[in-house]
């Protein structure tokens, strides 16, 4: 009751940014709404021994994935901020953050392809392999610039206390990497318990499937929507138990703004240093050998044929479609929430990170059952596609966005004012100048999340609507792998040209304000 009273009297400034609240509110609502419509209460949940080892295998394979993750990506992001002075260092964490945003299909193409070669990649070891791959550039990245927080000053005194690096570790390095671990190790927990691409992929068979794949599979191939929502309803209670448990490890507080710090160098060239070196190498090939691989096999003969196929066009048309659109939707509901949550204090961030609970799988089967279930209405399929990637990006891109937008809202608050500018023209002429790269940042990260997705494509794609996503998954599956290498290489291109195109069209005239 008081919630409504507070937002009848809203001021008219702030009535946009709560109608594309309850907007986004409705969008995941209906969908649970279809759920609830078609499920048969009456129905016995069957806890057969498969409902079992699907619960049981999805939990130990988000675990074992998580920690893994964490080992590997705290020691690289240690060893990278040791030698962080070197160029080349330089290039690699300038890589990461490009690596962690690739669709998630290049980076399991190219270890089926590249690891498989050595080992039996199906199975256990393939979705752990996967999974610590895809997450491991997440861990370092965030925990190097964790590390790079540390001033130069506590360098040198522990320099003059006579620290060797061992006890530099422990008194300066273990606390801030300690710190981090419990926000990575849920939130990355989080996304291995509802991935879909790797476990589709290098599960190989139903004895590996998560409850995500095991209700993609209900669905798509056996129609067997009781055993789906039944699934549905399992992974909800479970999301729904990790995210109350552990909220407070989702919060855009736990992210840092990427500052440019001075810091300390350490000249010694020991057999320390040479051993380090080693392992960086090794790290750095056991991370990227996949995305290299599928560059190396790309240029193929098939290349010049997919470009004059057209297959291909049409791909890349709907993928830059979905991408751009569910990109701006992303930003647009992003800023608005956070225009809310800086006014007004009743919205707060877990009714942004709560969209979490609703992994792809859930959304998609919902609408599924609301649009050809139950047909309420007559949607075409790539508005579904567009609307349930910028929800799904959503909390991404608000976490992207919050640091940087309630430092520079809450530094400019005076100014605006003084000058008694508010609203969008503050936004646009005082906010916006300082705003421009996390904004377009969010926005890329949106987009490429959208055009990595493999779930909501495979349920309203048809062979007018496919993606580039898709269309590898489809010549993968159909064994046509120098086709699938080179429509890879042109997702890799296209993901490169997107950034490049939105970073150079943000320092275009149009936007000088100068």
């Amino acid at each position: 009751m008081k919630l409504g009273l507070r937002l009848l009297q809203a001021n008219i400034k702030d009535l946009i940014p709560i109608g594309v609240f309850f907007l986004v509110l409705a969008a995941v609502v209906l969908p649970v709404f279809s759920l609830v419509y078609y499920y048969n209460f009456s129905f016995t949940l069957n806890f057969s021994n498969y409902y079992f080892t699907i619960i049981f295998f999805t939990i130990f394979q988000s675990f074992a994935s998580a920690f893994f993750s964490l080992v590997i990506g705290s020691v690289f992001a240690l060893l990278l901020i040791r030698h962080r002075h070197h160029k080349t260092i330089k290039l690699i964490v300038n890589f990461l953050s490009i690596l962690f945003v690739l669709p998630t299909i290049l980076s399991v193409f190219g270890i089926l392809t590249f690891y498989g070669q050595y080992f039996s990649i199906y199975g256990i070891i393939g979705i752990l392999l996967g999974h610590t791959i895809l997450n491991t550039p997440l861990i370092t990245r965030i925990i190097f610039q964790s590390l790079n927080d540390i001033s130069s000053n506590e360098y040198m005194l522990a320099k003059q206390m006579s620290l060797d690096k061992l006890g530099i570790f422990f008194a300066i390095e273990w606390p801030i990497i300690k710190k981090n671990i419990p926000s990575l190790f849920v939130i990355v927990f989080f996304i291995c318990f509802v991935s879909f691409t790797p476990v589709l992929i290098l599960g190989g068979s139903p004895k590996y499937s998560t409850l995500e794949v095991a209700i993609y599979y209900s669905v798509i191939f056996n129609n067997d929507f009781d055993a789906a929502l039944n699934l549905l309803l399992i992974q909800l209670s479970i999301c729904l138990f990790i995210y109350a448990a552990f909220f407070k490890n989702f919060k855009s507080s736990n992210f840092i703004i990427d500052e440019q710090r001075n810091f300390y160098e350490n000249k010694k060239r020991g057999f320390s240093f040479y051993f380090e070196i080693i392992f960086i190498i090794l790290i750095s090939i056991f991370i990227f050998s996949p995305i290299c691989f599928i560059i190396l096999n790309g240029f193929n003969k098939e290349l010049i044929y997919i470009f004059s196929s057209s297959y291909l066009w049409h791909a890349i048309n709907n993928t830059f479609v979905i991408c751009f659109f569910s990109g701006t939707i992303s930003v647009f509901v992003a800023l608005n929430y956070l225009n809310l949550i800086y006014r007004k204090k009743y919205f707060t961030e877990i009714l942004i990170y709560s969209l979490i609970i609703f992994s792809p799988v859930v959304m998609a089967v919902g609408y599924y059952i609301l649009l050809f279930k139950i047909s309420l209405f007559d949607i075409p399929n790539i508005l579904i596609v567009i609307v349930l990637n910028a929800i799904f990006s959503l909390p991404f891109t608000y976490n992207f966005l919050a640091p940087s937008y309630f430092k520079v809202t809450h530094e400019n608050e005076d100014i605006s004012k003084s000058i008694n500018m508010y609203g969008l023209q503050r936004f646009l002429i005082i906010d916006f100048p300082r705003l421009k790269v996390p904004i377009i940042t969010a926005f890329s990260v949106s987009s490429i999340l959208s055009a990595s997705d493999l779930v909501i494509i495979s349920f309203f794609g048809t062979n007018s609507l496919s993606t580039l996503t898709q269309t590898i998954y489809r010549l993968m599956g159909s064994y046509r792998m120098d086709e699938a290498y080179s429509v890879s290489l042109v997702l890799l291109m296209f993901c490169i040209c997107y950034f490049g195109a939105s970073y150079v069209f943000m320092k275009g005239k149009l936007w000088n304000t100068h």
